[in-house]
This record gives structure tokens, C-alpha cells and sequence, in this order.
């Protein structure tokens, strides 16, 4: 299964990087560099959360196309499970649903 992520971030967080290093090779002021430093930090910061993001989108959207096959509360379809906090179907943990097991 092929994942489709931004990597824009970074590669952008990874140059900003490798030019901070360059900065301090060839011994411009500390400030500058660390400036860069921070903004790949950031950049690759925003990449994890972005696949993440993308991540979290894809297990709900697989969520709410799977058929409900429980007995019980006899919903068509998953997500009407997860909206109504069904217990007979739906795994939960606090007040967070968890999953939908058939």
C-alpha cells in the first residue's frame, strides 16, 4: 500500500540544517545559525504531525466504510456505531471511542 505524505517538510527541514552546519564551519555568528537550526527543527516537527494528520484521516475514513455485523444494534454501517457510542460494538477507553469490532 502506497503512502502518500508531504515530504516537502523535510526536505526543506533537512537544508535548513545542513546550512546551519554551514554557518557554523565557517564561523558566522551563533544567532544566525541557530536561527536555522530552529526553523528545520520546525519543519520537521510539521512533517511527523502531517503524517499524523493523514494518518488519523485514513483509519476514520476505513472506519466509517465498514459494514456493521452486529446482532444487536443491527446499524448498516460503522460510523452510526461510533456516533451513537453503541456498547455491544464499539471499544472504548474513558469516554474516547477506541474502535468498532464486529
Amino acid at each position: 500500500m502506497s503512502k502518500n505524505y508531504p515530504f516537502w517538510p523535510f526536505w526543506s527541514g533537512i537544508g535548513f540544517a545542513l546550512f546551519g552546519i554551514l554557518l557554523v564551519a565557517v564561523r558566522v555568528n551563533p544567532r544566525v545559525s541557530l536561527v536555522f537550526f530552529g526553523v528545520g527543527l520546525f519543519l520537521f516537527v510539521f512533517w511527523v504531525y502531517l503524517i499524523l494528520k493523514t494518518d488519523r484521516k485514513k483509519k476514520a475514513k476505513t472506519l466509517s466504510l465498514q459494514k456493521c455485523l452486529c446482532p444487536i444494534c443491527k446499524h448498516e454501517a460503522t460510523d452510526l456505531c461510533v456516533k451513537q457510542k453503541c456498547p455491544c460494538c464499539v471499544e472504548m477507553k474513558d469516554n474516547t471511542v477506541m474502535g468498532h469490532s464486529n
